[in-house]
């Protein structure tokens, strides 16, 4: 993978809040906004923005799974500040909302710890 997408990657993970653009994104590895996005697909497979929802999304699944944060919380903490926006993404991709996930989550952990003192 090239070293500036592979760099690239990493600043994203770990400001997963900074409200990310093209612009941003091309300027951080020093290429014109039409490279950067070719090369990006290139060698991760989708667009830079997508890529950046779907890292937002995951971390957001984890967050619901190991945190008592708040809907909202999360979705500030991934950078998707808008609720609906948040909710709606989360469902498109894991087929529920983020409430209904930590709901369907815990119950599942609370079924095999069960499972397991039996």
């Amino acid at each position: 993978m090239d070293n500036r997408i592979s760099h690239l990657r990493n600043q994203i993970l770990g400001n997963l809040r900074h409200d990310w653009t093209i612009e941003d994104m091309a300027k951080t590895v020093e290429l014109s906004k039409p490279h950067f996005q070719k090369l990006f697909k290139f060698h991760i497979g989708t667009s830079p923005i997508a890529y950046v929802r779907e890292l937002r999304l995951e971390k957001a699944r984890e967050l619901l799974e190991t945190t008592f944060y708040q809907i909202n919380q999360i979705g500030y903490e991934i950078g998707m500040k808008n609720d609906s926006h948040f909710t709606r993404d989360f469902k498109k991709k894991y087929g529920v909302t983020p409430t209904e996930y930590r709901r369907l989550h815990s119950e599942k952990m609370q079924a095999e710890q069960s499972d397991g003192q039996e």
